[in-house]
């Protein structure tokens, strides 16, 4: 668990007794981090080890019934038999003083919920990172035959480091029972309806591929910037994952390939016979999707998905991505990707987002320096539109894998010249682009780059046949170009067209 993981501050009013102080078993409660939707949530220090734990302790109307208790002790005891970097471990459960407990491991981070709420949709490396996190620790869980029944953005916590790791798996069916969700309340905007299987909103048995739909519905929200189905009620939402179709995923992002939209569909296919087999094969056409992604041909190429029912060959054009772990692989996209630096925040997909409170970084401002530049590159992208961050990836010490480093500069360097853009900062974004310009045809990435940056400039002073005729030069190079930057020039081609 962590300070920002699932759980919440306990609603005013709502009587509970803070443990804050108290020992149970090894285990010395520190302090309250929030309330969840069955127990209260504690950081510990487990003595015996001297290491700091999160502690749930289950709420009183949970236990009043024997029969529940020994459920509970069955199912958190398998959950506990889970032994994977992606899933949050549980070390042990226990009962003191009528108090019914789990020790499990402490995340220091936040969640994937905080996340979205910060960055918008998110960029497609960072989400095929953590989508490919998840599918892991649910390959573990099915395997073992547990299914977690809640797989949404507050499940999933996020270290500092990147790593996402899956909470509370075969605990979601204590307070479910298998049977229907109340879908009555007004005014619901996230909760487990706006992710749940069709087979879970009419009651009926589940099993592993109901998580998987789960999952499809929380990558749909990671990629879309809100998920698949909204209403004013659960019962709305419920009964639109019965019957409806999402809106293509394609039309809020249309950087996206095709395969990426079809791997979110394959998995939020209606009927669970419809859907992918199992996680295992979800993670081997995610992990599949990297390495096709990062292919270093620039043309079009085959890519296929394999499914329990049939392998579909999709065109994918080709690009530089991740291959290997996030933080060892994304820098590679830069020489010939345009999804480095996919979309911001919010929905604006075909407008500037004109962000009147961005404003250059005071002098000073200092970021936390990470453990290599991929670490530093991770953290920037988190953080968003953050000036600071970015210039500690274009500063970082320079390390052994020289060209590696050079491929993280130049990514900050772009994001930070959009950055400038956003400010109205323009001779600060001229001075980036021109220097990229000057790389010259040895790295016809970058110097693209800087030719269409400099047309956006050209166009923002005015200067209107000098942009045209840099955007006609880009667009005979045939090299595809940042989606964010791509944007911003296609504004300048509207722009020029007006003579404004």
């Amino acid at each position: 668990m962590t300070d920002a993981a699932s759980s919440s501050p306990a609603p005013a009013g709502v009587p509970s007794t803070d443990l804050t102080g108290r020992t149970l078993g090894e285990f010395q409660i520190i302090r309250r981090l929030g309330k969840g939707g069955m127990a209260e949530v504690y950081l510990a220090e487990q003595t015996s080890l001297q290491r700091q734990v999160a502690i749930k302790v289950l709420r009183t109307e949970f236990l009043s019934d024997a029969a529940y208790v020994k459920r509970f002790k069955h199912e958190a005891t398998a959950a506990g038999g889970l032994n994977h970097p992606n899933i949050v471990q549980v070390y042990s459960i226990g009962e003191q003083d009528g108090i019914h407990f789990i020790a499990q491991e402490y995340v220091r981070g936040g969640n994937l919920r905080d996340l979205m709420r910060k960055r918008g949709p998110l960029e497609l490396p960072l989400a095929l990172h953590l989508m490919k996190q998840v599918a892991a620790a649910l390959q573990v869980a099915g395997a073992a035959g547990i299914v977690h029944r809640d797989v949404k953005p507050e499940n999933i916590l996020l270290t500092k480091k990147g790593e996402a790791k899956v909470a509370d798996f075969g605990l979601a069916q204590l307070t479910q029972g298998g049977e229907r969700v109340a879908m009555t309340q007004v005014g619901i905007t996230m909760g487990t309806p706006l992710y749940m299987s069709p087979e879970q909103v009419a009651g009926k048995p589940v099993d592993h591929r109901s998580d998987i739909y789960s999952f499809g519905a929380m990558s749909y929200h990671l990629l879309a910037g809100k998920p698949p189905f909204t209403g004013e009620t659960a019962l709305t939402v419920a009964v639109q994952h019965l019957n409806e179709k999402p809106r293509p995923l394609k039309e809020y992002r249309p950087d996206l390939q095709p395969a990426v939209c079809n791997l979110v569909m394959q998995m939020m296919a209606k009927r669970r016979e419809d859907r992918y087999a199992d996680a295992q094969t979800v993670l081997a056409d995610i992990k599949s999707l990297q390495k096709q992604l990062a292919g270093k041909d620039a043309g079009s190429a085959d890519i296929s998905l394999s499914t329990s029912h049939v392998s579909r060959r999709l065109r994918l054009p080709s690009t530089r991505m991740l291959d290997r772990p996030l933080r060892q692989q994304m820098w590679r996209l830069v020489a010939a990707s345009v999804l480095v630096i996919a979309a911001g925040a919010g929905y604006g997909w075909t407008q500037r987002p004109g962000n009147p409170f961005l404003t250059p970084v005071p002098q000073g401002v200092s970021v936390p320096e990470q453990s290599s530049i991929e670490a530093q590159y991770f953290h920037a992208m988190v953080k968003g539109d953050d000036e600071a961050a970015w210039k500690a990836v274009v500063d970082y010490p320079a390390g052994a894998d020289g060209r590696r480093d050079e491929l993280d500069r130049q990514s900050a360097e772009l994001r930070l010249a959009i950055i400038y853009l956003q400010q109205d900062r323009i001779a600060a974004a001229a001075k980036i682009f021109q220097e990229f310009r000057q790389s010259g045809t040895a790295n016809a990435w970058k110097e693209t780059h800087g030719m269409a940056g400099n047309a956006i400039v050209a166009s923002l002073r005015g200067e209107v046949a000098n942009s045209n005729g840099l955007i006609n030069d880009v667009d005979r190079r045939n090299i595809k170009i940042d989606a964010k930057l791509k944007q911003l020039l296609d504004e300048a081609r509207e722009r020029n067209s007006r003579g404004t």
